[in-house]
């Protein structure tokens, strides 16, 4: 009898499986709280709106969401192991909860580079495909200066810059050690970027290659930055938070 409960278990895990094995998407609270959900969490207005795998939709305040965390563990994989293994234990699913101006920062064709790394700055080993610090500069130092002297003015803290995967490519490795952080270097750079392009679209990088890490060298979000989507960010079309779940790579 035992092993035909057992069986019946087995059967029934395999079956949950194979239903959530196409998706098998977590939300992670900043509580540490993981929901499994059957599809990917949208943000509207401030909100986190989330389809749970009964197929309930539920919205949380989405500044209850890690939202860096949250891509992480599923990007990795894991998402789909939490729920067989939650929903085979009978564990429960939690009740949801019902810019400064650009026109003053500097032009591209003048200053002189005055970069600010720290010497407990960590080099990443993150591997995500390609993007990473690479050793030699950009290849106009016009364009280096312009985003040095952007992000000084908008105090964006220990970061690198070099060239990117292609020629034409922008690489930015910045230290961010909360999704605060993670926001407002991304907010950042992106209009910087969407500045730049604007002023000089004929000097602009094509792309910019961002990566994001901790202190520790732990991922905290990788992005091919394209014009259109910088612009789209800076002119508020879409949220922070929905432009790093849209775009983010880990």
């Amino acid at each position: 009898m035992r092993s035909l409960r057992a069986g019946i278990i087995t059967v029934l895990v395999l079956a949950v499986a194979a239903a959530v094995s196409a998706s098998g998407y977590v939300v992670i609270l900043k509580n540490g709280t993981k929901i499994p959900c059957r599809d990917p969490l949208r943000i509207e207005g401030g909100n986190a709106i989330i389809t749970l795998v009964t197929g309930t939709v539920a919205s949380y305040p989405v500044d209850q969401v890690d939202v860096v965390e949250t891509e992480r563990y599923n990007q990795q994989g894991l998402g789909d192991a939490l729920i067989i293994d939650e929903l085979s234990m009978g564990t429960p699913i939690p009740t949801p909860t019902p810019k400064q101006s650009l026109g003053r920062f500097a032009s591209i064709d003048a200053g002189n580079r005055d970069p600010e790394l720290a010497a407990k700055f960590v080099p990443t080993p993150t591997p995500t495909p390609g993007i990473k610090l690479q050793p030699q500069p950009y290849h106009d130092e016009r364009v280096d200066q312009a985003f040095t002297r952007y992000f000084d003015e908008r105090n964006l803290l220990l970061y690198r810059t070099s060239a990117g995967t292609r020629p034409e490519y922008f690489f930015v490795q910045v230290v961010t050690d909360s999704q605060r952080e993670v926001f407002e270097a991304l907010r950042i750079v992106n209009d910087a970027f969407a500045l730049i392009f604007k002023l000089q679209p004929q000097l602009a990088p094509a792309a910019i290659e961002l990566q994001m890490i901790q202190t520790t060298g732990r991922a905290a979000g990788t992005f091919r930055i394209t014009p259109e989507m910088a612009r789209t960010l800076a002119e508020k079309q879409t949220s922070i938070e929905q432009f790093y779940v849209n775009y983010v790579i880990f």
